[in-house]
């Protein structure tokens, strides 16, 4: 994600980094390091607490506070601060030492401070899950200082189920699984595919947004300046949100609720009752018009309101001129629905259906 290329070496080079373990002593810390600078045969190392009695260090497995506490560790001698002026060293900071609201790690695996205090939660089974990598603010920082690196995962990449990441923070195998990642991307054509869930989950694919998957609130990120096309939902009652790319929405089982947002997307509700939402006029437009790919009358919505406000739509066989004119049309299995908002005669919305649709369908 940042300019850096980590080598093995036995020692040497300009920026070398070097890990060691103690076994006591340090006032009962469990870690730390040095920041870059600090002075020669210092600078670069970091040092870890194993022993009898604290064990989270010698298995730091995926999810748990030893993984968290290396990648925390990591981020020191790579140049990375806390995100506020405290240290466990100094007296006994709190959250209330926090210079700003969001050092929590919901945003920063270099943060003291429970994801909580974010409204967020990345507990599942009574267990607590921490990040195995760098999360929001984490990258934004070490870009600052290295740059961003959009050579890593170039290609089109999927995270989650179906994952081709290579890194075992990105994969989920099982509905049991726990993700807690924040999504760099360099790009491609990516996926966040979540569709092994059975939870209420909700997907948002914008930037610098969160969603709630698998049961946790807040758990998964996207980076800033990172643009992910598609989402696939569980078998819960999902909310997908998309971004201005021509998007992939795939709600799967559930009573979906599915927002394409600006781009020519491509929206299937799956199994179930959806709800596809528009929120503005130019979510939908001719040229660049959503199609939904499974539409089932009686069953399926397509909602407008975000956009006439609940003043409904004349249904008309031509446009006469008049804001809020729809014209519903099918051919071959394929309904179209071409709207006037701003009136001036000629559709400035449009969006097609796979599958007939009604009048009854529609939500104005």
């Amino acid at each position: 994600m940042a300019n850096v290329v980590f080598t093995e070496k036995a020692s040497g080079g300009d920026a070398h980094m070097t890990f060691g373990n103690y076994s006591g002593g340090q006032d009962g810390a469990a870690a730390f390091a040095y920041l870059p600078g600090t002075g020669a045969g210092y600078d670069g190392t970091s040092w870890y607490l194993i022993n009898s009695s604290y064990t989270q260090n010698k298995n730091p497995d995926l999810n748990n506070y030893g993984r968290q506490t290396l990648t925390h560790e990591i981020g020191h001698t790579l140049g990375l601060a806390h995100p506020g002026d405290y240290n466990a060293g100094e007296g006994n900071p709190s959250y209330k030492d926090a210079s700003y609201g969001q050092d929590t790690r919901g945003y920063s695996v270099m943060s003291y401070w429970s994801e909580s205090n974010t409204s967020q939660n990345f507990s599942k089974g009574g267990v607590e899950a921490y990040s195995s990598g760098p999360l929001m603010d984490d990258i934004a920082a070490i870009q600052k200082l290295y740059g961003a690196n959009y050579s890593t995962r170039a290609g089109d990449t999927t995270y989650g189920f179906n994952s081709n990441t290579g890194r075992d923070f990105y994969s989920a195998s099982s509905s049991s699984d726990k993700l807690v990642f924040s999504v760099w991307d360099g790009g491609g054509n990516d996926t966040l595919d979540f569709s092994g869930f059975t939870q209420n989950q909700k997907i948002n694919l914008n930037e610098a947004s969160f969603s709630d998957v698998g049961g946790m609130v807040g758990n998964v990120s996207i980076a800033q300046g990172v643009t992910v096309e598609n989402a696939i939902g569980g078998s819960g009652n999902d909310l997908l949100i998309g971004n201005n790319a021509a998007n992939v929405l795939k709600g799967g089982a559930g009573n979906d609720i599915i927002y394409g947002a600006g781009g020519a997307d491509q929206l299937w509700g799956g199994s179930g009752s959806d709800t596809f939402v528009f929120a503005a006029s130019t979510d939908s437009k001719p040229g660049a018009a959503d199609q939904i790919m499974d539409f089932v009358s009686g069953l399926d919505k397509i909602d407008l309101t975000g956009i006439t406000k609940g003043a409904g739509l004349h249904f008309v066989n031509a446009f006469t001129g008049a804001a809020g004119d729809a014209i519903l049309t099918t051919s071959g299995g394929v309904s179209t629905l071409s709207v006037d908002f701003s009136g001036h005669g000629v559709a400035d919305f449009l969006v097609s259906t796979v599958g007939q649709a009604a009048v009854s369908d529609i939500v104005a």
